[in-house]
């Protein structure tokens, strides 16, 4: 099961370069900037997402994560993330409803295709660990997908209504222009057309002698270069027509209102998330065993001015689950979680920087040693560059299996989002 699991990560992640080569963006299109939060189920089952409550939002095709999270960053990043959303990557001619009109709709059947990102994250884990070991690896399989999304802000959908104006002026200069280049058109080409129809003058097409039939043969390949100089005469024209300026100067005005828009929504949102993770034994993927693996729930409500509110509700198996007891040999027991929690994101839906603050009780199903606990995290994420996010988060973690005092983590991360042209 593991090894279909690693390969199946292997073979997606080796369809990326092809299926974005080979499924090119009109030159028309234009990327936007979608990474507006780290998604990442898998990380979340390993332990290492720099924020569980993530709002649902417009995902990047091919997402990238890297974090650092002991030695006091002096070690290269030790835990990876890989997130893509297939809807997008391997997009064909017949993608459904993605007009304007059809992406800023919160719900609907195009919703959950259009949201729903695969993930897959690797862990490796240092002597500080208190809840891995060190000598394994952990790998991880999750999926999220949005049931509601949010609308379109109020900047967004201004930007939107600005580029629609645009489009319908061009739409108006364009036929202008049209009108314009077949009324010189007729002027200019006039003497070819008249003369092409005068080629055959005085021909008798029911001789059918050989000189005959050469001669038509020839006037025929007359006509059909007289007809190519008309086709290039055409083009010239309406390539060298004055309007052709003013719709230049109108696409320049849609790229640029283009490169600065934001797909930001706000309202009412509700994901679905799940997944599978194992701990492979001495860093070989040919022995492990099944981690964990849960599904939960996000929903809350973004506002334009005053932040986020989410809340989560997740159930976590934990299959043989180390437990260090006091005075006593370890034992193994499973476990099952239950975590109820809120987020609190303060930033504007359109702010380069966010703060948030994070607190998630967890408790156990099944009888265990461990005492019911919980995490309490801050999280800081600025964004650097278009589709990139530096991200930072303080705070305590869960406490574990191992411990009963919990552990005080501190991480960062940055987090790339490709393939956004939309």
């Amino acid at each position: 099961m593991y090894k279909i699991i690693i390969l199946l990560a292997i073979l997606l992640t080796k369809t990326i370069a092809f299926a974005q080569n080979n499924n090119q963006t009109p030159n028309t299109a234009q990327e936007y900037d979608l990474l507006k939060a780290p998604i990442s189920p898998a990380s979340n089952l390993l332990g290492f997402a720099q924020s569980e409550i993530d709002k649902p939002t417009d995902v990047s095709e091919f997402m990238v994560s890297l974090q650092s999270a002991s030695n006091s960053y002096t070690q290269l990043p030790s835990n990876y993330a890989i997130d893509i959303a297939p809807y997008w990557l391997l997009k064909s001619k017949n993608l459904g409803d993605i007009t304007t009109s059809g992406l800023s709709s919160s719900s609907g059947k195009n919703v959950i295709p259009q949201s729903l990102v695969l993930s897959f994250a690797i862990k490796n884990v240092d002597s500080t660990s208190l809840n891995f070991n060190k000598d394994n690896t952990y790998a991880g399989f999750g999926f999220k997908f949005s049931i509601y999304r949010g609308e379109y802000d109020t900047d967004t959908k201004k930007s939107l209504a600005k580029i629609k104006n645009l489009q319908e002026v061009k739409l108006k200069a364009m036929n202008k222009n049209l009108d314009n280049s077949l009324e010189k058109l007729a002027e200019e080409i006039a003497d070819l057309e008249k003369a092409r129809k005068d080629v055959f003058n005085g021909i008798d097409f029911n001789d059918e002698s050989e000189d005959n039939l050469k001669l038509i043969e020839l006037l025929n390949k007359k006509a059909e270069k007289m007809n190519l100089e008309i086709e290039q005469k055409m083009e010239a024209l309406l390539s060298t027509s004055e309007m052709n300026k003013e719709i230049t100067t109108i696409d320049e005005e849609i790229k640029k209102e283009a490169s600065k828009f934001q797909l930001t929504r706000t309202g009412f949102t509700w994901d679905i998330a799940g997944g599978i993770s194992g701990e492979f034994y001495n860093k070989s993927f040919d022995q492990g065993k099944i981690y964990n693996a849960g599904i939960w729930t996000t929903m809350g409500y973004t506002t334009e001015k005053s932040g986020a509110f989410l809340g989560i509700v997740r159930y976590l198996y934990n299959p043989e689950r180390i437990f260090a007891l006091d005075n006593s040999i370890n034992e193994f027991n499973s476990v099952a979680t239950f975590d109820t929690g809120f987020r609190y994101i303060l930033g504007e839906s359109q702010a380069k920087l966010n703060a948030s603050l994070e607190a998630i009780y967890r408790s156990y199903f099944t009888e265990s040693e461990a005492d019911n606990s919980w995490r309490l995290m801050f999280n800081i994420d600025y964004a650097i560059l278009k589709n990139q996010k530096l991200t930072f988060s303080f705070g305590k973690n869960y406490d574990g299996t191992t411990t009963k005092d919990g552990n005080l983590v501190a991480a960062l991360g940055i987090v790339f989002g490709f393939g956004n042209k939309r």
